[in-house]
């Protein structure tokens, strides 16, 4: 992911693909992930959940990195991916990705 915290390249709508998100810079070394949320919202002013136009897989984490597999996405719709991971400490990570559904080259 870019530092604009926006998922590149764009994701073709209907098609499988992993995304995930690195906590490795914000939760400290000897403190790992105990549990992770993805929710999915549209991209707008004001936002609304989408989950019904994805289907999100595996959910899992590794070390202090939280990934999925999605599917879905309505062509020319940018939208929030928001993810939350719980730490070993029980403290609460929530980020936000943004991610653009359009047909690559």
């Amino acid at each position: 992911m870019a530092l604009t915290r926006r998922y590149s390249p764009e994701h073709p709508p209907g098609e499988r693909c992993n995304f995930g998100l690195s906590y490795e810079a914000v939760i400290p070394l000897g403190v790992g992930i105990s549990s992770a949320s993805l929710t999915i919202f549209t991209n707008d002013v004001d936002p609304v959940a989408a989950d019904a136009d994805w289907t999100v897989e595996g959910l899992q984490v590794m070390g202090r990195i939280v990934f999925a597999t999605l599917s879905g996405g309505v062509d020319g719709k940018d939208y929030q991916l928001r993810w939350s991971a719980t730490d070993t400490d029980q403290n609460v990570w929530p980020r936000t990705g943004l991610i653009r559904v359009a047909q690559t080259s």
